[in-house]
Order: C-alpha cells, then sequence, then structure tokens
C-alpha cells in the first residue's frame, strides 16, 4: 500500500464520517418536525371534538380545518428532511465502499500499517451495516410523513361539513405519524451507531494518515544527496 493510497483510503473514511454526521443531525430535525406535527394533529383532534360539543361548531371546524393546513406543511418539510437524510446515507455507502476497494488490496508487509488496517476494516463493516439497516427505515418514515400528508389533504372546506371526513383524516394522519415517530426512534439508535463506529474509524484513519505522511517524510530526507566534504577547487570569479 503506498502513501498516497493510504492517504486515500483516509480520505474516503473522513468522507464517510462527515455524512454520518449530518445524517445524525438529520434525524434529529426530523423527530422535531415529526413531534410538531404530532401536537398540531393533536390542536385539530381537539377542535374537532369542541366543533361536535360546542354550539360554536362552524368555528372549531374552521379551526380545525387550519390545523391540517399546517400539518400539511410540517408534512412537506419532513419530507424534505427524508430525502435530506437519504443523500447523506447514501453518500456514507458510497465512501465506506470508496475505502473498502482502497483498503482491498493493502500491502501489509509494514507491520504498522497492517495494524491498523487489521483495526479499521471491522469498524468500517460495522458503520456500512448500520447504514444498510437505516436506509429502509428512512424510507419507511418518508412513507408514513407521506400518507400523513395525503390524509390532512383530503379535508377540503366543503368536507369540513361532514364530520366524519374530518375524523377520519385526523385518525388515518395520528396514525401514519406515530408509525413515523417510531421509525425515528429507531433511526437514532441505528446512526447513533454507525457515528460511533464512524469516529472510531476517523481516529485509526488519523493514524493511517500521520504514520503516512512520516514515512512519506523519511524517505523524502533519505533520497536527499549528502554533500561532499572536499574542498573546492579554484576561487570564484571577481
Amino acid at each position: 500500500m503506498t502513501t498516497d493510497t493510504a492517504l486515500q483510503a483516509a480520505d474516503a473514511v473522513f468522507m464517510a464520517e462527515q455524512a454520518v454526521g449530518r445524517a445524525r443531525g438529520v434525524v434529529d430535525e426530523l423527530h422535531t418536525t415529526i413531534n410538531s406535527a404530532i401536537r398540531v394533529l393533536d390542536d385539530a383532534e381537539l377542535d374537532s371534538a369542541k366543533a361536535r360539543l360546542s354550539d360554536r361548531g362552524g368555528y372549531y371546524l374552521e379551526a380545525a380545518g387550519e390545523h391540517l393546513s399546517r400539518l400539511q406543511r410540517r408534512c412537506s418539510d419532513n419530507a424534505e428532511l427524508a430525502d435530506e437524510l437519504t443523500g447523506h446515507l447514501e453518500r456514507a455507502s458510497q465512501a465506506i465502499a470508496d475505502a473498502h476497494d482502497v483498503l482491498r488490496d493493502v500491502d501489509t508487509s509494514d507491520p504498522e500499517l497492517a495494524v491498523e488496517v487489521a483495526q479499521l476494516k471491522p469498524r468500517l463493516a460495522v458503520m456500512g451495516e448500520m447504514i444498510d439497516l437505516a436506509k429502509p427505515i428512512a424510507r419507511l418514515t418518508a412513507q408514513h410523513v407521506d400518507s400523513a400528508h395525503l390524509a390532512a389533504q383530503h379535508v377540503t372546506p366543503p368536507s369540513l361539513l361532514e364530520p366524519v371526513t374530518l375524523e377520519r383524516s385526523i385518525a388515518t394522519a395520528g396514525k401514519e405519524l406515530g408509525r413515523a415517530d417510531e421509525d425515528v426512534r429507531l433511526l437514532e439508535n441505528v446512526v447513533d451507531h454507525a457515528a460511533a463506529s464512524a469516529r472510531q474509524s476517523a481516529g485509526i484513519a488519523t493514524e493511517i494518515t500521520d504514520n503516512a505522511r512520516r514515512r512519506l517524510a523519511e524517505r523524502g530526507r533519505a533520497q536527499v544527496p549528502r554533500q561532499a566534504a572536499a574542498p573546492a577547487y579554484g576561487s570564484p570569479a571577481r
């Protein structure tokens, strides 16, 4: 494994760590916005109930409709975050694959490098497994958010005159958002494990980088020609 190849492998690991870190941040945002959507839906459900029990039914139905309009916006935000999350996970997978490709034909004649690579490979494998597990969960989260969005879209001004339609939409959206919330909680756990492996891998990659540059510097010093100690003949021109 040449010094350049060692640096390429380390760069791929650093890219994977960066992508996983960004994915973890998006998961946090996704959890926050899903919880916000659930609170909006709770408000809609409360106003729907008030519409049935109050003599100001029209006012509360209109308020419930406004909450569902807000819910649609929250779902749109969640859908964008889910797409962003998928992108980060895909970039992490590609970087891990690139690192594996570089490490596949490692020259283990250098004992120090052999130890570093032996430590790095299993951590990369764990990170890859966690990313592979996270991707379908992210897709499932997006599907549940889309279903909640569709349920909210069924509530139109004319449909507010039909309480059954409103209640059905609220119930469907609530079920789908509840599932999305469960998905994100699982995603947090999976991506946390991926992030831990990414940090460990990056630490080893830093050692590989430092040692590769040290070996390169040592070779450079060894190639510097020794200056002859013999006296110079003649004298400089004046």
